[in-house]
């Protein structure tokens, strides 16, 4: 054994001895090289991984030594195992101890210069640690791209290039260090790359505007001041020795106090660092991410106005500055939140312990916590902890208190909703307390409540608190309202949208003038989104409330006019507003007053300052002064302006210039309307960027390379945002990911293998909220590379089947069908029969519930139905998958799957008969006989149409009911009185024609005369009517025994669902009638599974007997839709599906008549939501022609249910409307939809596009 497997195998987990076998290691090594062995090699390299990850730093600095000095003697061999193991390395850069962040930063740039190694690899290799999770990983990795950049230019700029959108997105990154060391890597960049770096990075907007006008004067200050940047490369061949190549590598404290950090960079001389205590300041100390003129103090001067106050950047740095704490069991996560919480209720202990405790619960989440549980039950535990900290007369306290509050708010979200309403009126009340530390937490932890739980609930207090005497709380709250609306989903604010309005009005009054002008902001805000809301409003203001309105204009006198408008604005938003540049403070020089077009400034000034969403950047500090740091948003929402362009496409259009009113100067109108004031609409953010784009035109054919070098980072960035354990994230990345995917750029191979391993596990876990983007990416994925994703069928086809048989949502459950047809229709349907064949015969993953069999069985039918061609049947793996699938069957848990599967089989036989002809040979005797007993049975089972009887139905509901109640009376001999119909008598009808018949119970039956015990010969009942009158009436005697022996009555519907699916039963003709009238009067069953199996019921003998149902259409669709409005959700879920089936199988114009009565009268939301969902199952099934005929009657209805004040009415008229465009076109529809605003019309276009692209 070498002397390497002999130290190998002292190793020990005590630190004691691993630091003296590693100073054994490091002895032997300076005086022999490493063996070639790679068992060896691999144990090597292996055991100083393990002491690296250790807890011990001398033990950790002790194997970076070893690591160095091996590359030194033996670079050759080690290094390729080396780099097998960068990605431990790279925890390391996150140590807690800065020895070892900077050994490890100096061993990663030593490594890319060893053989079998080169820094390309290196820079690949630890590109990851760019988005991890630790902000020293981040930290770090920047600092080993330095020094790699600094003395490997030439070798590395591609890799440099596809790193730039990931340090971009770090400049908004939530920790202030992250931000200062991303911003001196990209001045470094800019330095040795050139200004097409920045060319690039402009135009793609990867940094927002006021951060990359930081950059360029740190840049431009960096080059005046004369230094430049080491450009010395060290190669391998200069490696003489490990001296003289560490001599090359910068030798500086990495991770040095801000105040002591800096970088400045110039092409003349060398990059020098400032000492620490030098008078001046340079340019390059300014480590803020503004200009220093505009950076706040984190803690005021004594005796300022703002002494005291606490700024958002303290908020983030307190985020952080937490005990550690390693969670690794959920016990262990409750244990800790509990003891926390149990001295946070504890007034009586000493403030400093209970500080401790604030702390604590922010590290579970930090150090872990979310991987074991969502929080939902934890932050119920918390709120009395919180609570009484808020409370607390100690401003330290409640400081960190409202730290807590807002680092939970942004890491949950939504789950803190029933917490934070219970905060609101202590947090409210808190504004206006006169300890500043008090008041200005209070205001940062509500506005992070704001942005991160956007739930209604908050209205309330926020409307409360627009009442307080306090003109701080008022003053507050206005802003709060100003997040909202900015912020929040149009859908919530559009169903609060009175209280939005109560408060603007109220800040448009108040007494403050700060209130006063954030509510000009809130009116100019709602103008922007809500433009008939803002109209209704502003005719609701006094006309001296509308002249201090932004936008406002008299019409008797334009010059005048704008001289108003102007001083009628405070000077804070006048300078905003009107002035480009300070230096130059008058827009009028040169000009005649009444030449100038106020329509015409604003453009101006909108493409001279691109701003950016107001709340989108960094919290605005409470104290008066802008904060220096952004608030954290998602990576996924800085991905590519595509996808931002996809999102902001919903919103609604801005007015146009030409909407503005001039008039000529000392002109004055003769209109009656002029005696009110016209108001000019603000111009959006959108169309300003539109008029920039137009004003100012490029030549996009001859677009950079450059540009295109981010575009594999952009993947990479949204594959790593659909890896996040964040649904916002997910989303984000999702939407991301089909702006790429729908883009003309053509996805190569590799890149197409990443996208399907990430979207298959996200089609298993897919929650509620990501379910929309993932079926438009997985569509979109489907019919543009499906010739490339053939080996993905064996995972998407069964995963996408078992949640299409497991969902309960019918919502949920459309989409999976939708995301199934595509790929039913986009991929070979061959090589789709043998995906799932493989599927079925594989005993590893075939082990699925009795719905997912019964599903794949349905997607193979569904398939060879739709098959042109006929694909060889005597294959392996179908031969294989037919014996499981009888093996399946003969399970007496399976036996529904008897008819599905007789079907597949008669599917196989009329695709290729002789294929299956002799494939037959192969099976045992028993299973030949069986198949074809099968085929010859179900010869009829061609794939034909559904055939539908469309006879004319009745007048009327109430004329159908008549006529079955008169039958039953008729029956039961009695004279016609009460249109219900009794249990005594359906009982009695249903056993009056047979009391002379002997049951003959025998063996089918059990001896308490229940059909427990029946056995069904399905050949010899088919052919037996007498068999089967016994048996339907022993169904009508249980079933006519409404609320009694529920086990019975589901067993004998079970029975006639069996009869029903299998087309058993041949007398119909006698016994629809009663059959239907028992079914109909189960639904009023108290037991809600037999209300259930009874609409199951009813939906099979639709689709067995469709014609039959005609007659009595009206009465069926009326109870069906009276079980929507069922307390169970699986009643309802029942009754959609049996409502959808009688939509499409009876007579259209009498559905069609009976859903539009329901639709015009006053019968509740949920029927009305219902009949309009099965409306457009009615319009799905109809052709262009026919619906053409019918728009006059169909079309105002659904118009006029889009302006309703439910949601969910309003989301099932846009679908109706859109299945009708699909249909006629929008030229037909256009009479019809003039009726609606701009807004609901734009909303309809995005959807109708959508559907467009889909199926295109």
């Amino acid at each position: 054994m070498s002397w390497l497997g002999e130290l190998l195998e002292q190793n020990s987990s005590d630190p004691r001895e691993r630091l003296e076998l590693g100073q054994q290691l490091l002895s032997q090594l300076q005086i022999s090289r490493l063996s070639s062995d790679s068992t060896l090699l691999n144990d090597f390299c292996d055991l100083v991984v393990q002491w690296l990850s250790g807890s011990n730093y001398k033990v950790a600095l002790l194997a970076v030594e070893i690591i160095d000095v091996a590359i030194e003697v033996s670079a050759d061999v080690i290094s390729p195992y080396l780099l097998d193991r960068v990605r431990a390395l790279v925890e390391r850069l996150g140590d807690s101890k800065q020895s070892v962040r900077e050994a490890m930063v100096q061993l990663l740039a030593a490594l890319a210069n060893t053989p079998h190694c080169s820094p390309q690899t290196v820079l690949e290799k630890i590109s990851f640690g760019l988005n991890h999770r630790q902000w020293l990983v981040r930290i770090g990795t920047m600092h080993v791209i330095k020094v790699v950049l600094e003395h490997q230019r030439r070798f590395v700029e591609p890799q440099i290039h596809r790193m730039i959108p990931s340090l971009c997105h770090l400049m908004v990154d939530p920790n202030i260090d992250v931000r200062e060391v991303a911003a001196s890597t990209l001045i470094i960049i800019f330095w040795h790359l050139g200004e097409n770096v920045l060319s690039s990075i402009r135009k793609r907007q990867l940094i927002p505007e006021p951060k990359f006008q930081m950059l360029m004067t740190r840049f431009n200050e960096a080059q005046m001041d004369g230094n430049h940047v080491s450009s010395n490369t060290p190669t391998t061949s200069q490696r003489t020795g490990r001296s003289s190549q560490r001599s090359q590598l910068p030798q500086k404290p990495l991770l040095t106090p801000r105040s002591n950090r800096g970088m400045v960079g110039s092409r003349k001389g060398q990059l020098l660092e400032e000492q620490e205590n030098s008078t001046s300041v340079p340019a390059w100390q300014r480590a803020s991410s503004v200009p220093a003129h505009k950076r706040p103090l984190i803690v005021s001067a004594k005796g300022s106005s703002s002494a005291g106050s606490v700024s958002d950047e303290a908020f983030q740095r307190a985020f952080n500055e937490v005990p550690k704490c390693n969670v690794f069991s959920s016990k262990q996560l409750k244990d800790q939140i509990s003891e926390a919480c149990v001295v946070l209720e504890n007034t009586d202990l000493d403030w400093s312990r209970r500080m401790i405790a604030l702390k604590t619960l922010r590290s579970v989440i930090i150090g872990g916590g979310l991987d074991y549980s969502d929080f939902s039950e934890e932050v119920r535990e918390m709120q009395a902890a919180l609570l009484t900290s808020v409370k607390d007369l100690r401003s330290q306290l409640c400081r960190e208190a409202c730290v807590t509050i807002a680092f939970f708010c942004e890491r949950l979200g939504l789950i803190m909703v029933s917490v934070i309403d219970a905060l609101m009126p202590t947090l409210i009340s808190l504004m206006q307390n006169s300890a500043k530390v008090m008041a200005t937490s209070a205001q940062l932890a509500l506005q992070y409540v704001v942005k991160y739980v956007c739930s209604a609930r908050l209205l309330p207090h926020l409307q409360t608190a627009m009442s307080s005497k306090s003109k701080e709380i008022r003053r507050n709250t206005a802003s709060l309202f100003l997040m909202a609306l900015t912020l929040w989903e149009s859908r919530t604010v559009e169903k609060n949208m009175n209280i939005f309005l109560e408060c603007i009005k109220a800040s448009i009054n108040d007494a403050d003038p700060e209130t006063r002008r954030t509510g000009r902001e809130l009116f100019m805000q709602l103008d922007q989104e809500y433009k008939k809301q803002a109209d209704m409003l502003y005719k609701a203001l006094d006309p001296s409330k509308q002249r201090t309105l932004p936008g406002f204009v008299s019409q008797s006198s334009s010059s005048q006019s704008i001289i108003s408008e102007r001083d009628a604005l405070p000077i804070s938003q006048r300078n905003a507003t009107y002035v480009l540049h300070k230096a130059s403070p008058s827009y009028y020089s040169g000009r005649s007053t009444s030449d100038i077009d106020p329509g015409a400034v604003r453009r101006v000034t909108n493409r001279a300052v691109r701003t950016a969403s107001k709340w989108g950047g960094p919290l605005q500090q409470v104290n008066g002064t802008p904060s220096t740091t952004q608030m954290r948003t998602s990576a996924a929402q800085r991905l590519s302006s595509a996808s931002q362009k996809f999102v902001s496409s919903l919103r609604r259009v801005p007015p146009t210039p030409t909407n503005y009113v001039r008039s000529q100067p000392g002109s004055r109108s003769s209109s009656p309307a002029s005696r009110f004031p016209a108001r000019i609409p603000p111009r959006s953010q959108m169309s300003s960027r539109t008029k920039i784009q137009i004003d100012e035109p490029e030549d996009h054919a001859s677009v950079s390379s450059d540009s295109f070098r981010f575009e594999t980072m952009e993947l990479a960035t949204a594959l790593s945002c659909c890896a996040s354990s964040s649904t916002t994230e997910k989303k984000e990345g999702l939407k991301a990911l089909f702006t790429i995917i729908s883009s003309d750029k053509q996805i190569n191979t590799m890149d197409l293998k990443k996208i399907v391993e990430r979207l298959t596990p996200l089609i298993v876990e897919a929650a509620h909220k990501l379910l929309q983007p993932l079926t438009d990416t997985l569509i979109a994925l489907v019919r543009r590379y499906h010739e490339e994703l053939n080996d993905w069928l064996n995972l998407l086809i069964p995963k996408l089947v078992n949640k299409c048989s497991t969902e309960v949502l019918p919502s949920n459950l459309e989409k999976y069908r939708i995301v199934m047809e595509a790929v039913r229709t986009s991929f070979d349907p061959e090589k789709q029969l043998y995906a799932v064949c493989k599927f079925i015969r594989d005993p590893v993953r075939n082990n699925v519930s009795v719905k997912t069999k019964h599903g794949l069985l349905m997607y193979l039918h569904d398939l060879m139905r739709g098959m042109d061609s006929a694909p060889s049947m005597n294959q392996s793996e179908v031969r294989q998958a037919v014996s499981k699938i009888f093996q399946w069957v003969d399970d007496p848990k399976n036996i529904c799957l008897m008819a599905i599967s007789e079907k597949v089989v008669c599917d196989m036989f009329h695709l290729n008969a002789s294929d299956f002809t002799s494939m037959l040979a192969t099976f045992p005797n028993d299973l030949k006989d069986r198949l074809q007993t099968i085929v010859r049975k179900n010869s009829f089972c061609l794939s034909t149409g559904s055939g539908i009887n469309t006879n004319e139905a009745r007048a009327g509901i109430l004329e159908t009911t008549a006529q079955i109640n008169d039958f039953v009376d008729r029956r039961a001999g009695l004279p016609i009185s009460s249109p219900r119909v009794s249990p005594q008598l359906i009982n009695g009808l249903a056993r009056s024609p047979y009391d002379s018949i002997p049951l003959r119970r025998a063996s089918r039956e059990d001896q308490s005369g229940s059909l427990s015990g029946y056995v069904l010969d399905p050949q010899g009942f088919a052919n037996d009517p007498e068999q089967q009158e016994e048996l339907i009436t022993k169904i009508g005697e249980e079933l006519s025994l409404h609320n009694q022996r529920s086990e019975e009555r589901q067993r004998a519907m079970s029975v006639l669902s069996q009869i029903t699916r299998d087309n058993l039963f041949s007398l119909w003709d006698k016994h629809f009638k009663m059959i239907f009238l028992l079914l109909i009067e189960t639904l009023k069953d108290s037991d809600e599974n037999i209300r259930r199996m009874a609409l199951k019921l009813l939906k099979e003998i639709c689709y067995a007997q469709a014609s039959r149902f005609n007659e009595f259409a009206e009465m069926a669709l009326m109870r069906v839709l009276d079980a929507c409005t069922d307390e169970s959700k699986l009643v309802v879920t029942a009754a959609e599906e049996c409502g959808g089936v009688l939509a499409t199988h009876v007579s259209s114009a009498t559905c069609r008549r009976v859903l539009l009565a329901i639709i015009k009268s006053d019968v509740g939301e949920p029927k009305i939501h219902i009949a309009i969902k099965l409306l457009t199952k009615v319009i799905e099934s109809l052709s262009a022609t026919e619906l053409e005929l019918i728009l006059d009657e169909v079309a105002p209805p659904i118009v006029d249910t889009y302006n309703y004040v439910s949601s969910s009415i309003r989301k099932e008229s846009v679908v109706c409307l859109v299945a009708m465009i699909m249909l006629v076109g929008e030229e037909h529809m256009a009479p019809y939809l003039s009726e609606l605003n701009k807004g609901k019309q734009k909303l309809i276009d995005v959807y109708v596009k959508r559907m467009k692209g889909i199926f295109e």
